[in-house]
């Protein structure tokens, strides 16, 4: 009997032995799983490509850091009008890049957008709002045509303004874009420091996963204070 017991229990020591290992093995197995599906996430991460097609991303954000330099505080509830205005109207805001050279597209909507400019501009209302439509409108076409590399304008019923700056630049090695006239969303709202200049604009860019981030700093040309913008575009995936 004593050696019927002893066979049994090294039969149960060779079997949780054999559990043992297999959970080892399935163990070093998952966790060699984890690390390459990490290493291909990370190597996913490092490959997205500054070529392609990418789409405004954060919109309100990419808004706020423009607007909160464009009022005093006590003109708070302007800039606030113009930030939801431009928001709801924004139609399209992305960036082609190819190799050395960038464009921008930019489209809104003309009627929103007049809405917040309106409201924001002619407080005491001493303008119509049919005046100061024409007036708008004429500002806006204006201010679009006067870059030489600005194409597009007014649609012909001057409901939306629709239009690409091209023969942007891209140095890869200082991670810059820079174009003769300044990323547009509604109106005059410019992401650049210098609003008065017709200066070109140059943007830092950096990409971290599928997000593209650009940023322009200076001063500002009145008050001389600081200031800093950014926006965000994703990766549109063809």
């Amino acid at each position: 009997m004593y050696k019927k017991m002893t066979k049994k229990f090294t039969l149960w020591i060779a079997f949780l032995s054999l559990l043992l290992l297999a959970g080892c093995a399935g163990g070093k197995q998952e966790e060699t799983t984890v690390a390459q599906t990490e290493a291909t996430t990370e190597t996913a991460k490092k490959e997205v490509s500054l070529d392609g097609k990418w789409k405004i991303y954060n919109l309100r954000e990419s808004l706020e850091s423009i607007l909160i330099y464009y009022n005093s505080v006590n003109q708070l509830n302007g800039a606030l009008i113009m930030l939801f205005a431009a928001e709801k109207g924004t139609i399209a805001s992305e960036l082609t890049i190819k190799g050395n050279s960038a464009e921008y597209h930019g489209a809104y909507d003309m009627n929103i957008s007049f809405e917040g400019y309106y409201d924001s501009q002619f407080d005491s209302k001493e303008v119509s709002k049919e005046e100061g439509l024409k007036r708008y409108q004429s500002y806006v076409e204006f201010l679009f045509k006067k870059f030489p590399d600005a194409v597009g304008g007014l649609s012909e019923d001057k409901q939306t303004l629709d239009g690409t700056i091209k023969n942007g630049k891209v140095d890869t090695q200082a991670k810059t874009i820079t174009f003769t006239a300044p990323i547009f969303f509604a109106g005059d709202i410019r992401a650049t420091t210098a609003v008065l200049s017709e200066a070109p604009v140059t943007y830092s860019y950096s990409i971290e996963n599928d997000i593209l981030t650009l940023t322009v700093s200076g001063s500002d040309s009145l008050y001389n204070f600081p200031i800093t913008i950014v926006l965000q575009f994703q990766k549109v995936q063809e």
